[in-house]
């Protein structure tokens, strides 16, 4: 009877050990997989910010350089539409250099200021959580830069503003901008627009077809398309051929997209 009692107490023990084992391979096979997950997870976010300062870099140093933006067809900034309505009209009258200067004198101050724009974008990256870079990647093919929309526009009109302001004062901006408004004042009467259109859009304070008061406002918003534009075609770059990239990280997370 001892005898059978031990033998039971042993095989009771051993099976009970068994359990246990198994209960520990479970937890540790979990807790290698959470582990590789998170991994995972870290090397996408890693990537994510290695591709996004990519394409802060790239859009800098593009439209930073001297005549960025003016050499550039897509981030150019050209005359505000209703000016250009009347374009013809100007250089006809003799103002070919007057519109030329306003349009360098504005792509002029865009450039000065893109190289500023680099810290507002780097915090943003710096922010970005592992969610956020999941989404990202399992998104459409401007994801990165429509991140950049979302938590860089405020703060970059509040930067770039200031700094357009001053360049454009320096390049006498709001001198040629005066004799452009000027102008459109004194030939408004054979300015091909419907008055009662025009009186339509002043009653309701709407001045949509009068040249911009605020010369600054719209430089600014064109600057920040102007970078956006560079960033999303960095991106693209990376998206289409990610095998062709310095930064390892960046081909294999983007490769096995």
């Amino acid at each position: 009877m001892k005898y059978i009692t031990i033998v039971f107490a042993l095989t009771l023990l051993t099976n009970l050990n068994a359990g246990w084992l198994d209960i520990a391979e479970n937890l540790i096979n979990e807790e290698v997989s959470s582990q590789e997950t998170s991994s995972s997870g870290s090397m996408q976010d890693d990537a994510l910010k290695a591709a996004l300062k990519q394409g802060v870099e790239y859009a800098v140093k593009t439209l930073g350089k001297k005549d960025g933006y003016l050499n550039d067809k897509k981030a150019k900034i050209n005359l505000p539409k209703n000016i250009q309505k009347m374009e013809s009209l100007i250089r006809k009258s003799g103002g070919n250099e007057m519109l030329n200067n306003l349009v360098l004198s504005m792509n002029s101050a865009a450039t000065q200021a893109a190289p500023k724009t680099t810290k507002i974008f780097f915090s943003a990256i710096k922010n970005m959580t592992i969610s956020d870079a999941q989404k990202i990647l399992n998104s459409d093919e401007d994801a990165l830069t429509q991140y950049f929309k979302k938590h860089t526009n405020t703060a970059l009109e509040q930067e770039i503003e200031p700094i357009v302001k001053e360049m454009m004062d320096k390049n006498k901006v709001s001198y040629y901008y005066k004799q452009v408004r000027s102008y459109y004042d004194d030939n408004s009467d054979v300015i091909p627009y419907k008055d009662s259109l025009s009186s339509l859009g002043k009653s309701y304070g709407l001045d949509s077809y009068i040249p911009p008061k605020n010369l600054d406002t719209y430089v600014t918003k064109k600057a920040i398309i102007g970078l956006f534009i560079k960033i999303q075609q960095e991106e693209q770059k990376i998206r289409e051929n990610p095998l062709v990239q310095k930064s390892k990280l960046i081909r294999d997370v983007f490769g096995s997209i």
